[in-house]
C-alpha cells in the first residue's frame, strides 16, 4: 500500500471529521486507488462517521488539554504512547501524506509524520487557528485555511493557501439552488454541533414556550447531542409544537434543504455548511471555546449581514431574553431571512475540498484523472 494510503488525523468533533470526509471524497473522485485511513480516538461520533462512509480506522490513545492541567503525567504518557503507535503505523503504511484536521488529539500523528519526512497538510477551519495548528504549522508543508484573516495569525514562513473549509459534496451542491424563500410550512433547524449543546437546548425550549404562538406554524428540527434527546423531545411535545428531535442527524444536507432559519453554535464547519445552503442564522458562540474562536467565526457572518449573534451569558434570563428577541423578529420577517440567506451564500466556498486536493496532489505528485465536474462556485 506504499504511497497509496492517505491518513487523516481526524479525531475530535464533527467539525474536525466532516472536513476530512469531504477531502477524502474529493481525493477518491480524483484517484479511486488512494485509500483514506481515519486515525483518531474511539469516540462514538468518530466510529459512526467512519462506519457510514466505509473508511478504515486506526485508533490512537487520546488526551485532552484539560488532562494536561489536571493530571500532567497522564497527559504526557498518553501523548507519548500515541506518538509511538502513530510512528509505527506510519512506518508500516508509508502513506502519501498525512492531513491534520485541527484536533489536538491528532497532534502526535502529525508530529510523527513530520519526523518521518511524510508530507503534512493541515486544515484550519477557524478564523483564529487552534493550538494544534499553531504548534504544528512550522512542520507542515501547507496549512489550508478557511479565512484570509487566519494567515496573519500563523508564522510568516508557513504556506497558507486560502481554500475555504472543505464541505461534503452533497452539501456543496446546495449552492446550485436559489436561496430558499419560505413556503407555507417553514422550518427552524437547531444545531448544537455534533456533540450537542445543553445550554442552547434548554434555553431554546424555554424561549419556544414563550414564542409558541409563532412556532405553532413552523416545523422544528432539533439536533440535541447524545444525552439530551429524550428530554428535549418531551419538552417540544408538551408545547404541542411539531418537532423532529434526534441526538445526531446523518443526512444534514436534506435538513439544510428543508430549513428556513438556523439556530447554531458558531463552529466553523457548521458555518461553512450554512453558507453553502444560503441560510440565515442565529449564532450562539460556545463561551468556553479555545481562544474564543467561535466569537471570531460568528463575527465574520454577522459583519456580512448573514447572521445575528446571541451571547450565552452567565445570566440565563438575559440569554433567554436576547434569544427570544432575535428569534421572534426573524420568525416574523421573511424578507429579512431572505436577505440574510443571500449574504450567507456570498460567503460560501463550495469548491474548498477540491482546492485542498489541488494542494495535496501538487505536494505529493499523486497521479490524478482530470476533474470532470465541480460544484458551481457561489456568486460573490
Amino acid at each position: 500500500m506504499s504511497g497509496l494510503s492517505l491518513v487523516f488525523a481526524s479525531g475530535g468533533s464533527g467539525g474536525h471529521i466532516f472536513p476530512a470526509v469531504a477531502v477524502a471524497e474529493a481525493v477518491r473522485a480524483r484517484n479511486p486507488r488512494v485509500m483514506p485511513v481515519f486515525a483518531g480516538s474511539d469516540r462514538p461520533i468518530e466510529r459512526a462517521i467512519a462506519a457510514r462512509h466505509g473508511y478504515e480506522r486506526f485508533v490512537l490513545p487520546a488526551a485532552s488539554l484539560n488532562t494536561l492541567w489536571r493530571t500532567p503525567r497522564v497527559f504526557v504518557r498518553t501523548q507519548w504512547d500515541a506518538y509511538r503507535q502513530a510512528r509505527a503505523f506510519l512506518q508500516q503504511r508509508q502513506p502519501a501524506a498525512v492531513i491534520g484536521c485541527g484536533s489536538f488529539s491528532g497532534a502526535p500523528l502529525v508530529y510523527a509524520a513530520s519526523r518521518l519526512g511524510i508530507p503534512v497538510i493541515l486544515l484550519e477551519q477557524n478564523v483564529i487557528p487552534g493550538r494544534a495548528t499553531s504548534w504544528l504549522s512550522r512542520r507542515a508543508d501547507a496549512v489550508c485555511v478557511s479565512f484570509v484573516e487566519s494567515c496573519r495569525k500563523l508564522p510568516r514562513k508557513a504556506r497558507t493557501p486560502v481554500t475555504g473549509n472543505p464541505i461534503r459534496r452533497e452539501i456543496a451542491r446546495l449552492t446550485e439552488r436559489a436561496v430558499h424563500r419560505t413556503g407555507e410550512r417553514p422550518t427552524l433547524l437547531i444545531l448544537g454541533g455534533s456533540q450537542g449543546a445543553r445550554a442552547v437546548n434548554n434555553v431554546v425550549c424555554s424561549v419556544g414556550a414563550k414564542l409558541r404562538w409563532l412556532l405553532e406554524d413552523w416545523q422544528v428540527i432539533h439536533q440535541t447531542g447524545w444525552n439530551d434527546a429524550p428530554r428535549i423531545c418531551a419538552a417540544w411535545r408538551s408545547l404541542r409544537i411539531d418537532a423532529e428531535v434526534a441526538p445526531f442527524f446523518d443526512d444534514t444536507a436534506s435538513l439544510y434543504a428543508r430549513a428556513d432559519l438556523v439556530i447554531s453554535r458558531a463552529g466553523a464547519t457548521t458555518l461553512a455548511e450554512v453558507a453553502c445552503a444560503g441560510l440565515p442564522s442565529i449564532l450562539v458562540p460556545y463561551p468556553h471555546a479555545a481562544r474564543n474562536h467561535q466569537v471570531a467565526n460568528a463575527l465574520v457572518f454577522r459583519n456580512a449581514g448573514a447572521a445575528t449573534i446571541v451571547e450565552q451569558n452567565q445570566n440565563r434570563r438575559e440569554f433567554a431574553t436576547d434569544l427570544m428577541e432575535s428569534l421572534g423578529g426573524l420568525l416574523q420577517d421573511r424578507d429579512a431571512r431572505f436577505e440574510m440567506g443571500e449574504s450567507a451564500r456570498s460567503l460560501a466556498r463550495p469548491n474548498a475540498a477540491e482546492e485542498v486536493v489541488d494542494v495535496l496532489f501538487e505536494l505529493t505528485g499523486l497521479p490524478a484523472a482530470p476533474v470532470t465536474s465541480r460544484p458551481v462556485r457561489a456568486a460573490g
